[in-house]
């Protein structure tokens, strides 16, 4: 029998769930999906998934906290209406990898506050410059410069977010992070679908069916990261994340049955380890 409860075996299904998510999006955008149209119609399900379990558990999802819970509704769906946008220009395996920025720009921010060493600073920003050249060579990697400016915006916005949820997750349910979490999606999805003249033409029962499969992966991711970082540190809750961000680049190889750029796997790879 499997213990659930084994945090390598979640790791594991952590790991698994995130390739499964950055590959799903990834085809739906090739199959001209738009970023926003997905991250709206997920969230719609999420929600409706998240008042249901409120429901069966009789949590309340009134927030204790308005005022932060406003900023993380400001925040949450933006960043990921601009990281869901960024796969329409980028490859799955480049946009994972980016969004763990989060940790070299927070680490910069503690620098200023006194809690990160030289050396740590030193390491994020080497992972920048490695975006930078990335980004400067753009052309040989085959991949479009907005995406990368897309992610990096984002990026900015989970920083925010995250000194955020620090706060919020001593007195909130995890129901009602979620519901937070997909109204913001709801709202700013909303926003670029009803800006960009969205039609929705492009979705077909299977498209769609796939969003449903992706709401239900990111509530189990939710679920699954919230407990890992009630019961292990920082560090090691990161390491599912950068797993998934190289397992992605060679699952994106064997579908295309392409080796990616080498500038494009080594600047990645770089990325992650620093």
């Amino acid at each position: 029998m499997y213990n659930l409860n084994n945090k390598y075996l979640q790791f594991s299904v952590f790991v698994v769930l995130l390739i499964a998510m950055n590959i799903g999006i990834e085809q739906l955008t090739k199959q001209k999906v738009t970023g926003a149209e997905i991250l709206f119609i997920r969230a719609i399900f999420n929600l409706v998934l998240a008042l249901a379990i409120a429901a069966i558990n009789k949590k309340s999802i009134i927030p204790k906290q308005p005022k932060l819970q406003l900023g993380a509704f400001l925040c949450l769906g933006l960043s990921l209406l601009l990281i869901f946008t960024a796969y329409q220009y980028i490859s799955a395996g480049s946009v994972s990898t980016l969004q763990r920025l989060d940790i070299p720009l927070l680490t910069i921010i503690a620098f200023f506050r006194r809690k990160s060493t030289s050396k740590q600073v030193l390491l994020s920003i080497i992972a920048f410059a490695l975006v930078a050249t990335l980004l400067l060579l753009s052309n040989s990697t085959n991949e479009n410069p907005l995406g990368y400016v897309l992610v990096l915006s984002g990026v900015v916005v989970i920083a925010i977010n995250t000194l955020l949820q620090k706060k919020i997750a001593l007195t909130e349910n995890i129901e009602t992070i979620m519901v937070i979490t997909s109204l913001s999606s709801i709202f700013w999805g909303g926003i670029r679908c009803w800006q960009a003249h969205a039609t929705f033409t492009m979705l077909t029962p299977v498209f769609l069916l796939a969003i449903v499969g992706l709401s239900f992966i990111n509530l189990i991711i939710f679920y699954l990261i919230n407990n890992l970082y009630k019961k292990y540190s920082v560090e090691f809750v990161r390491y599912p994340y950068l797993i998934a961000a190289f397992a992605t680049m060679l699952v994106e190889m064997l579908i295309k049955q392409k080796i990616s750029s080498p500038l494009l796997i080594g600047g990645n790879i770089a990325i992650l380890i620093t």
